[in-house]
């Protein structure tokens, strides 16, 4: 064989492998991973911390499942603070945030790559600079989202949200909403939407936002939590926890929001959740 056919033939199959790996590599691993059962130990963290999966039907149990599954083999765990993350942490965190594309494309969650988890609410020291003037301030966070694909979560309030799953807080859900809003690059309370769709969410949400913020101002109460006020990004992770938590009440007092976020999530809670 001469030196020009064997350079051409490594060309071929450097091409062929490099189109795989692109295209179809991710694909495949899936199909791989999902060829392998669920794990029994993972289903009974499901069902003992993951209230909402115990109301699923079946069908949807299994979707959940799948979620999860390719979720546990992607994604990177570490424990901050000497905390140890078992199976348990992991199933519990995977299994809320896979709600969230239980009907999506779980492609929505292709750039999240790490989760970090504190063992509690923990102290993050922040420097802000306004020309001259540089201010430092220490908050205390549960939880928090970035653009890089990381989510930080504070274990004790996930076991919190895992206890009360009609509550209006679930640190999980805000969090990994944060995600879905930074599909387009920023946090901006709008994740990629299109014609009607986008207009749709547009005109429903500023209303919405807008209204809080008018009521918050005249010191009315709100039962939505008015940390939803801050920003559009906020209104977005905390309308989502009401979604998925207080169905029944989101549609009765915002029955506009609520069928725009049914229509990005693609589900109708108040149809699946028992005492929702």
């Amino acid at each position: 064989m001469s030196a020009a056919l064997v350079f051409a033939v490594f060309a071929v199959t450097l091409i062929a492998a490099t189109i795989f790996y692109l295209f179809f590599y991710r694909a495949w691993r899936r199909e791989r991973e999902l060829r392998a059962p669920f794990p029994t130990p993972w289903r009974e963290h499901l069902d003992s911390n993951v209230p909402l999966y115990r109301q699923l039907p079946e069908a949807l149990k299994q979707t959940l499942e799948q979620r999860v599954q390719l979720f546990l083999s992607e994604k990177e765990f570490y424990g901050c603070d000497g905390f140890e993350v078992d199976d348990t942490v992991r199933v519990t965190i995977a299994g809320h945030a896979c709600l969230l594309i239980l009907a999506r494309p779980y492609s929505d969650f292709d750039e999240v790559s790490s989760i970090l988890v504190y063992p509690d609410a923990y102290h993050v020291r922040d420097i802000e600079s306004d020309g001259m003037v540089v201010s430092e301030s220490n908050e205390i966070r549960a939880g928090e989202a970035s653009s890089r694909g990381q989510v930080v979560l504070a274990w004790r309030e996930c076991q919190e949200a895992a206890r009360n799953p009609h509550s209006g807080h679930n640190v999980m859900l805000h969090e990994f909403a944060h995600q879905l809003d930074y599909l387009d690059g920023t946090a901006d309370g709008a994740p990629p939407l299109s014609g009607e769709q986008a207009l749709h969410w547009q005109s429903s949400m500023t209303t919405a936002y807008e209204d809080l913020r008018h009521s918050l101002r005249h010191h009315h109460r709100s039962w939505l939590d008015p940390y939803g006020a801050t920003e559009p990004a906020e209104f977005f992770a905390v309308l989502t926890e009401a979604f998925f938590q207080q169905p029944r009440h989101l549609k009765r007092e915002q029955p506009e929001v609520y069928k725009a976020l049914q229509g990005y999530y693609r589900l109708d809670p108040t149809t699946l959740w028992q005492d929702a």
